[in-house]
């Protein structure tokens, strides 16, 4: 399908992607899926979005490439870069996106990382519920992602795009809300 065409699709419940021109599905996330995500979203907003150094979105449809656009479960843009955000889409590269890992992991790990990453995406954050741990990475000069951070809930996770922002990750991980499920 071509990316014009997706993007004139009407608005459907549950997640939808366009990758390399095929469009993907997916199932209703798990309950701690949505949990984490609504935590580090919350932390994310009261540190960027409300002193109006930033715009922080849960899922947005992002625009990677002529033929891929995906819906990352957080996206984090500079104020000064907020004209990437067009009246339906994200039309440029956010600075942060967030994956939190689902079923599909190769998905997330493998052929989004390499989207994001040939879109100019600066971090690339991705949260293992399961393992609980958040992965950092960090666009380097050469297009290609290098590992800045492997953080557990011992960790505090920062950003030198965002200096005000520091959250110990124990406020994520150890959160009396989590729903954990047995495997």
């Amino acid at each position: 399908m071509s990316l014009e065409a997706f993007l004139a699709l009407p608005e459907v419940e549950g997640r939808c992607e366009l990758i390399d021109g095929v469009v993907y599905m997916a199932a209703f996330p798990v309950p701690d899926h949505e949990i984490l995500v609504a935590l580090l979203t919350t932390y994310l907003s009261q540190s960027v979005m409300l002193p109006g150094t930033g715009i922080v979105m849960g899922t947005a449809g992002v625009v990677v490439s002529d033929s891929s656009a995906l819906g990352p479960d957080i996206i984090v843009v500079r104020a000064e870069r907020a004209g990437v955000i067009g009246p339906t889409v994200i039309t440029g590269a956010p600075d942060i996106v967030v994956e939190a890992l689902s079923s599909n992991r190769n998905r997330d790990l493998v052929y989004k990382r390499t989207l994001y990453a040939a879109a100019g995406v600066a971090e690339y954050w991705i949260l293992d519920g399961g393992a609980n741990t958040l992965t950092v990475l960090e666009l380097g000069d050469e297009g290609v992602y290098h590992e800045r951070a492997a953080l557990t809930a011992g960790d505090t996770l920062t950003t030198p795009l965002f200096p005000e922002f520091s959250l110990p990750l124990a406020q994520v991980f150890n959160h009396p809300a989590r729903i954990t499920r047995e495997e």
